[in-house]
């Protein structure tokens, strides 16, 4: 068996390194020019310098137990001392999307009156997410101790939010015929409303990373009132501003347009599938049954996510990392992924790009108009890594700008060089990072209406940024 999985993994690092030589090849045919520099070349980033501890670390891991990686989101958050719920919302458009309640927990018991919170999840991925760590280090146990009424969103397509009023996911290619405009129009006003009516509160707050942030700027655009709706937003590593990210795979804007793309949507079925198939269930050869094993986890299936997120193995915590694979990835439909790479190569945060002639229907002009987010006026907090290469420094400081200055409440990236995209999930010292530089672990409003803001450093050498801490009154 042992063999059988070598050989499997083995193959699979092999077609991914073949597949990134060949988008490369295609690369340098010159078709396709971005608008923006890169920040930095494109590169297949791996490394083997930490195979030994990851060796080590794990062999003196082995007897740990690990029940958790075998359970639902729910059944985890259960297992963990929480209270959990599931709600849902049906859109307009017949798509339903469930949310995941942490009303309390042992710390912090159910009661009425906490300060509810939207955690918001990224492209491909679901609320699983944020439950990736070990033990007391998740964001949403985390907030929920804090005393606040924890709501997990799950986007339409994911596991737990597959289902619709008559098409079916599994079989309907269009199904998956929805973007960012769907979600931020159609669902995301219907989850903030769903909270505020459970828990009688007049706002929310939002944490989101990636597309979850993307997904709440269009919707502030679109849906004017949502802005009166949210009380302050904390974005991680946020989306729409991507135009000099670096990351292998942005070289596929080589397709957009062409023949391949629609051959990819339709052998596909519009489908950018997180779920292992049947076969490979059978087999046992999903993605972390794989990684459990040593000589796979330290060099193979760490190199990876290294090539396609950048490498940071010293924040790798290879102890859980066959939990990282299972709970990072899920659904998403490929107009999204396409939409992503349509604003590299536009270096702009523009709706999506149907072709001249259909933009002509849908926008009443040849060219997808920009999404203004002049008139926002949520107080927004934006956090990146230097080593993102989807969204890089640059991208950050051009969201800066474009969001009305007196809104940019915190502007910070992590003093860590090699901090990538999916730390903010994954990081051996992610919540370390919440906590002493967050801020959201303390935010409420005074009596008055009024921040009361504290700087300062603590005596943590591995982040050096600004404390926010708002005053519990």
């Amino acid at each position: 068996m042992k063999n059988k999985i070598l050989m499997f993994s083995t193959s699979v690092l092999v077609i991914s390194l073949i597949v990134n030589s060949l988008i490369y090849y295609c690369n340098s045919l010159g078709f396709g020019e971005r608008k923006c520099a890169q920040y930095k070349p494109s590169r297949i980033d791996i490394t083997f310098s930490h195979r030994n501890q990851c060796l080590q670390s794990v062999k003196a891991s082995q007897n740990e137990t690990t029940n958790e990686w075998n359970m639902n989101t729910l059944e985890e958050i259960e297992t963990r001392g929480y209270k959990v719920s599931t709600h849902t919302i049906l859109s307009k458009d017949g798509y339903y999307s469930t949310l995941y309640r942490i009303s309390g927990g042992k710390r912090s018991p159910s009661n009425p009156g906490k300060r509810s919170i939207l955690v918001f999840h990224g492209f491909a991925a679901a609320a699983q997410s944020w439950i990736i760590q070990p033990g007391s280090r998740n964001l949403a146990f985390t907030l929920a101790d804090a005393s606040y009424d924890v709501w997990l969103a799950n986007i339409r397509g994911t596991t737990a939010s597959k289902n619709h009023t008559h098409l079916n996911a599994d079989t309907d290619s269009a199904y998956w015929d929805f973007g960012i405009e769907q979600v931020s129009t159609l669902d995301l006003p219907l989850m903030v409303s769903l909270i505020l009516q459970e828990t009688g509160t007049d706002k929310i707050y939002y944490v989101c990373h990636s597309a979850g942030c993307e997904i709440q700027l269009a919707g502030l655009v679109d849906v004017p009132e949502l802005n009166d709706k949210i009380e302050a937003s904390f974005y991680l590593a946020p989306g729409g501003f991507v135009g000099s990210g670096y990351n292998p795979i942005f070289n596929l804007l080589r397709l957009i347009g062409t023949p391949l793309q629609q051959l990819l949507l339709k052998i596909s079925g519009g489908k950018m599938s997180g779920e292992p198939s049947a076969l490979l269930k059978f087999l046992g050869l999903s993605a972390d049954n794989i990684c459990k094993w040593s000589f796979t986890r330290c060099g193979i299936c760490d190199n990876f996510l290294f090539a396609l997120y950048g490498a940071d193995p010293e924040q790798m915590d290879y102890n859980n990392f066959p939990n990282i694979i299972k709970k990072l990835q899920d659904n998403g439909p490929w107009r999204i992924f396409f939409h992503g790479v349509q604003m590299v190569k536009a270096c702009e945060f523009l709706r999506y790009d149907f072709g001249e002639r259909r933009n002509l229907l849908e926008y009443g002009s040849a060219n997808p108009p920009v999404y203004n987010l002049s008139s926002m006026t949520v107080p927004t907090y934006i956090f990146y890594g230097e080593g993102d290469n989807f969204l890089t420094p640059w991208d950050m400081a051009r969201m800066k700008a474009a969001i009305p200055k007196q809104f940019v409440k915190g502007f910070y990236q992590v003093d860590w060089p090699k901090f990538n995209h999916i730390d903010f999930l994954i990081a051996k010292d992610a919540m370390f990072w919440y906590i002493t530089r967050f801020g959201i672990l303390w935010m409420k409003l005074n009596r008055n209406g009024s921040y009361k803001i504290f700087s300062g450093l603590t005596g943590i050498p591995f982040l050096k940024v600004s404390v926010i801490v708002y005053d519990l009154v």
